[in-house]
């Protein structure tokens, strides 16, 4: 089998149109004109797809303002202009989370070049007046899926928003999670809540419960627990966030520009919300989920017309370690002593 990453378009799942990026390292499923879905990411080495896979729902398409709840097959999304359902300056409703997922008329082409393959997706949001861009970038010679994103204001007048970018994981007991940040603010909870409750805050990774217990965030919990919630991570010195299995010593990690993406969110789901268990480590421009509470906080980003915001996120396999302390774009990491 070639080493090199090769490319290949002529695929189709349940319908929808699906192209394959492969290199030694990562094979890598991509629904292009929903939402530019990245269904799965399978890391070679462990022999496992590393994104969450909703076997009750499969992926299709929505329409707009759609409860992407009740449509979301996993993997890995992309979001904009917000998460919650909100309304903006101009009193036009957005949906929940945003209009990516379900928007209609995504163009996208596939490329093979010298040592690197391409998959370029885009698509005007209907209701916010931009387009959306995201290049999926595969080398010969790392472990490493790069996401390049340009969001372009192609209005009239300026608009708020957040941009997110949310992979599903698949997880375990034996998961942890490494974020670089210092303070964390709940947000969602539920089932029997024992991930704390909204409006709870504590420095990372140690949350005091209600009962007087602590529980370190870092460590995954198993379904038994039946409870949800939504942390956000704040503070960040650095821009990564990774998630180990520390029976396989494999992990998956996110590198992103702190200056852009502020917080870390992490959706824990051990149970407690319909029966599913995964998590989501998810980078965002800014918290909560609200666009209309995201800009009453001051939090919010501000695109005037002609704007053009480009930032790129790195997605990184490892090995060999069974925490993080660093990870880098070029797919290096440094283990936690």
């Amino acid at each position: 089998m070639p080493s090199g990453a090769r490319i290949d378009p002529h695929w189709s799942y349940r319908g929808l149109p699906a192209v394959r990026m492969e290199n030694r390292w990562m094979a890598v499923e991509v629904l292009p004109d929903t939402g530019a879905k990245i269904f799965r990411l399978i890391d070679k080495a462990a022999d496992r797809n590393v994104l969450w896979e909703n076997t009750r729902i499969p992926p299709h398409r929505a329409p707009v303002f759609a409860s992407m709840d009740d449509h979301w097959s996993g993997g890995w999304d992309e979001i904009f202009p917000g998460g919650a359902p909100s309304t903006d300056r101009y009193g036009e409703a957005t949906p929940y989370m945003g209009e990516l997922w379900s928007a209609v008329g995504w163009q996208w082409r596939a490329e093979q070049r010298a040592g690197e393959v391409l998959l370029t997706c885009s698509v005007e949001t209907p209701i916010t007046p931009a387009r959306y861009t995201r290049i999926l970038r595969l080398s010969d010679d790392a472990p490493v899926l790069t996401s390049e994103i340009r969001l372009e204001h192609t209005g009239t007048r300026p608009f708020e928003y957040a941009l997110g970018t949310h992979p599903s994981l698949a997880i375990s007991p034996h998961h942890r999670f490494d974020v670089p940040g210092t303070d964390v603010e709940v947000d969602e909870f539920g089932g029997e809540n024992r991930l704390g409750e909204r409006g709870d805050r504590y420095l990372w990774p140690m949350l005091g419960l209600r009962d007087g217990t602590q529980l370190d965030v870092r460590r995954i919990q198993g379904p038994e627990i039946r409870s949800f919630a939504l942390h956000y991570v704040t503070g960040l010195k650095a821009g990564w966030a990774a998630c180990t299995d520390s029976s396989t010593r494999r992990g998956f990690g996110l590198v992103f520009d702190p200056d852009l993406f502020k917080v870390v969110w992490l959706w824990q789901v051990y149970g407690g919300w319909r029966g599913y268990y995964h998590a989501a480590m998810e980078a965002w421009t800014s918290w909560p989920g609200a666009l209309a509470d995201a800009v009453k906080a001051g939090r919010a980003r501000v695109m005037e017309p002609g704007d053009v915001l480009e930032t790129t996120v790195h997605a990184i396999l490892y090995g060999g370690v069974n925490s993080v302390a660093g990870l880098r774009a070029d797919g290096s990491v440094t283990a936690d002593r």
